[in-house]
């Protein structure tokens, strides 16, 4: 996937996004909220101990300004797969607790984010 491509799922999760808070659906909302913010921390430029000392530059110095990472198809796929399987593993959690009701909840917010595994972009 080119940075292109990456940019445009990013485009249709904000786009999807919209919609879901014009027509009120807050489960949806916080949902793709969190998977747009879970690419985002996949596209960090990891520190590595380079900033030990800190400089000052000016305000809007490009000297400062780092390229996000870009992400590919299978990286896109894996950051889906691992929110999905991350609220499959808590729901799991909440139904052997007894929380049918938080277990359907996040079993829906998984069901929301399984429909991003099937776009042509990620498959």
């Amino acid at each position: 996937m080119t940075t292109d491509e990456s940019q445009s799922f990013l485009a249709l999760l904000k786009a999807d996004l919209r919609t879901a808070m014009r027509e009120r659906r807050s489960a949806e909302i916080t949902v793709l909220r969190e998977l747009i913010a879970a690419i985002d921390n996949a596209q960090a430029v990891p520190v590595d101990g380079r900033h030990d000392t800190y400089v000052f530059h000016a305000f809007g110095d490009s000297a400062v300004e780092v390229p996000r990472q870009v992400l590919g198809k299978s990286e896109l796929r894996q950051v889906v797969e691992a929110e999905i399987r991350s609220r499959s593993d808590a729901a799991n959690a909440y139904r052997r607790l007894g929380r049918d009701d938080k277990a359907r909840a996040l079993s829906e917010g998984a069901d929301v984010l399984g429909r991003y595994l099937d776009l042509p972009g990620l498959s």
